[in-house]
């Protein structure tokens, strides 16, 4: 706008008045005025639309429209255009009224002096240009505030929500159910205490001039969690009294998984660090005894000329040394096939009862019967598809470690008991037992007991049972107490239908 000049769009149909205006306006010397005179609304429209103006004076008594509706039509059209309503003296309510409703000032016809003609549309000019200013300005806020790409909102002091971001209104939240209420009352948190505690405390001290960071937990409509990283911090007016809290969060949950898969990638790392200290531990001490055996055992028949009988019995240490030797290589390639998932399930159709007698049998004549093992099976039918190799390994290495484990002609009782489409193995001991803190790990490879340093062992014989458990889809349990002995119950699914499948007619087993 031209300072100097002021651009006019007097909307009036009275002769008298209009004359009037203009003397007043001829005789200010302040402001040179260009005047457009028009009689009818749509008139005024018409001049609006085709010419910039400062101000409009308007009558709200024209031929072609009355009242508010004159007003409501211009502020529609043209929202930023200052309006003067004119009105005659018996309408100085009616146009207060006007003024309420967006007009910026009104003017009683008969009572205008050329001052106060000017004051009013100065006035009335300067005020809309920072109404249009202040539009302008919020337009601006508004923007950023949608285009953030972080979820936004503004609080106030006591921590009501007033209003929040495009982001926030898309996401899972719920608009109607945070607008107007403290934010710890938002739906998302409402499963977490611990975020609705400190949304609570954060809002408190920020309306005390500080500002508060933290990562929370939320919850979706779904139940899934959610991670924020969420920041309240105070905004202060030109007075410095805190106006308002802005509340401003950013999802983190891929960042948190990305997180949480490291932290596990580590201590995968730091549990294979430690198998791999243990194995070199393990290689270093159980291979050196036989290697040992054998090197002596060697040595000896190189360098003395012996009796018959006295060369056997060095020849049966040295079979034994290899034998031990290569039953540790076994148990370590097993293991790290195991774990590499290198090993194929062979299902073979097998009778049990007649399975675990060979397994007994061999014990005993390996043993020298220094322990007794009574088997006995609790079915007549015993037949199951299995993998032989995987179930000998399980049931070698349990009553290995039940001899290994026990005082010389304790008993060791094996069971074998077929119900439905599984087979129960159950090994009980009478033996030195497990102290209850390495019950939890027990099924870990090269962990040992705190009450077995005295025997001799790899710590890999368990493990391999677990695994081979898992890989028939079977399950494994123990109960043991220290000084009393250990009970270990392997489960395995029998695959009665595959037998079925192949001619085997299990309904001929009566018992079951």
């Amino acid at each position: 706008m031209n300072t100097d000049v002021i651009s006019a769009l007097l909307v009036e149909d009275n002769p008298a008045d209009v004359a009037l205006l203009m003397k007043l306006l001829q005789h200010n010397d302040a402001k040179s005025w260009q005047i457009t005179h028009a009689k009818r609304l749509t008139s005024a429209l018409e001049h609006l639309h085709n010419t910039e103006f400062d101000v409009i004076l308007l009558d709200l008594s024209l031929p072609d429209s009355q009242g508010f509706e004159t007003v409501t039509q211009v502020q529609t059209a043209f929202p930023h255009l200052p309006i003067i309503v004119l009105t005659g003296l018996q309408d100085e309510a009616f146009a207060r009224q006007a003024v309420a409703q967006g007009a910026q000032d009104y003017l009683v016809k008969g009572q205008v002096s050329a001052d106060l003609l000017l004051k009013s549309v100065s006035y009335a000019i300067e005020r809309a240009q920072n109404l249009r200013r202040l539009q302008e300005s919020e337009n601006r806020f508004r923007e950023v505030f949608n285009q953030s790409f972080q979820f936004m909102g503004l609080l106030s002091p006591d921590g009501v929500v007033l209003d929040i971001n495009q982001v926030a209104e898309e996401s899972d939240f719920e608009p109607e159910r945070i607008l107007n209420h403290p934010i710890w009352e938002a739906p998302c948190w409402r499963s977490s205490e611990k975020s609705q505690s400190w949304l609570q405390e954060a809002v408190l001290r920020a309306s005390q001039g500080e500002t508060v960071h933290s990562e929370l937990q939320a919850y979706t409509s779904k139940g899934n969690v959610w991670w924020f990283d969420i920041s309240i911090k105070p905004l202060k007016n030109q007075h410095g009294c805190i106006a308002l809290l802005i509340a401003e969060g950013r999802d983190i949950s891929q960042l948190k998984r990305a997180e949480a898969e490291i932290r596990r990638s580590l201590e995968k790392e730091k549990e294979l660090n430690q198998m791999k200290n243990c194995f070199i531990s393990m290689v270093s001490h159980e291979f050196r005894n036989p290697i040992a055996a054998i090197k002596f055992g060697v040595d000896f028949l190189e360098g003395y000329d012996l009796p018959a009988e006295q060369k056997a019995r060095c020849f049966e240490r040295i079979h034994d040394a290899i034998d031990q030797t290569l039953h540790l290589l076994d148990e370590v390639l097993l293991l790290g096939r195991t774990e590499s998932g290198r090993v194929e399930v062979e299902w073979t159709r097998l009778e049990l009862k007649e399975f675990c007698h060979e397994i007994v049998e061999a014990f005993q004549l390996t043993e020298n019967s220094s322990h007794q093992i009574l088997f006995s099976s609790q079915s007549d039918c015993t037949q199951a598809k299995v993998d032989a190799g995987l179930l000998r390994h399980i049931l070698d290495n349990l009553l290995s470690n039940a001899i290994k484990y026990s005082s010389a002609g304790s008993v060791i009782r094996f069971t074998l008991d077929c119900q439905g489409n599984q087979a129960q193995f159950c090994i009980q001991d009478q033996g030195i037992g497990i102290p209850q803190q390495d019950q939890s790990k027990l099924f870990e490879a090269f962990h040992r007991a705190a009450n077995v340093s005295g025997i001799q062992g790899t710590g890999l014989g368990l493990a391999i049972v677990k695994r081979c458990v898992d890989l028939q889809k079977g399950q494994i349990y123990f109960e043991s107490q220290e000084g009393i002995g250990t009970t270990f119950t392997v489960i395995l699914p029998r695959n009665l239908i595959q037998l079925e499948h192949e001619g085997v007619k299990e309904a001929v087993c009566e018992a079951e």
